[in-house]
Parts: C-alpha cells; structure tokens; sequence
C-alpha cells in the first residue's frame, strides 16, 4: 500500500519518500465539527517515525548510536478540513539535510476520496545527544539515510 500511494501519479506536489494512510475518528473531531489541528501534527509525526523505522532508524538505532533527532519548529499551512470517517493519505520527504545538525521534512496530507490537500508544511529537525539532550553532530549514517530525493543517487 505505501509503495502504490507513495507514487500515485499526480496526488503529490513533492517528492514523497513515504506515505501512510489512516481514518479520521471521532476522537480526532473538536467542537468545530472537523479533525483538530493538533491530530495533523500528530499524524505527521506518525508519517516521520513510519519512515525513519523503514530506514532502519528506529528508537532502538537512536539508542544504540547515541544521538536522535528532535523538532525544533514546526510550521504547517491548512488548506481543508478533514471529518468524521475521512480516509486521509500522508506523505513526507526529506527536504533539506545540512549533514551535520539540521534537517528539513516536509509534510503533505490529502484526502483520499478527493485528493484535496489538508495541511502542507515542514518540520525542522536538530541532532541531540541521548545522553545528554545537547546538540551532537548528526552521525554519517543519519546524514546518508535522510538524504533529500535529489541526494538520492549520489
């Protein structure tokens, strides 16, 4: 499923690396009648840490290498409104590495039935030592992994 809706021709504006796809619940709805804002960045972070697991960047790699990533800013633009029983598709990428203590993952979120897109934004990410919670030099391995799609083949 992440492969065909990852590549659906057309869905996307970016270059997605990895997508998901889940049901907006009732849980998700506040009082406006439609999923509350804080559930997108939810879902968002949801998206990143399915990717990063598929990279082979779990917690547990985190751990073992000493340093993870964390977010520093978030900043998301909402287009439309997500209800009750929506099949929502969510897509990210790597949109900026500096290889050394910052990236960039940018976020798209459409519904299926329309392909009408919900949110769009970006997630600025720093490298911390585990131990300590300090800035720590994002190790090579991080910096090959989370390489944006045109760093891909290089």
């Amino acid at each position: 499923m992440n492969d065909e809706l990852k590549t659906r021709k057309g869905f996307w504006r970016g270059p997605v690396q990895h997508a998901i796809e889940l049901t907006a619940e009732e849980r998700h709805i506040d009082m406006f009648g439609h999923v509350n804002n804080a559930w997108y960045i939810a879902w968002a972070m949801d998206c990143a840490w399915a990717h990063s697991d598929a990279l082979g960047l779990d917690y547990a790699a985190y751990e073992r290498i000493g340093v993870g990533c964390v977010v520093r800013h978030h900043e998301y633009t909402y287009y439309a409104s997500a209800l009750a029983g929506d099949q929502v598709a969510v897509g990210t990428w790597i949109a900026r590495n500096d290889g050394r203590m910052r990236m960039i993952r940018a976020i798209e979120m459409r519904r299926m039935s329309d392909g009408q897109l919900l949110v769009a934004g970006e997630t600025e990410f720093v490298a911390i030592s585990i131990k300590s919670g300090k800035p720590a030099r994002m190790p090579a391995e991080y910096a090959h992994l989370y390489a944006p799609p045109d760093d891909l083949g290089s």
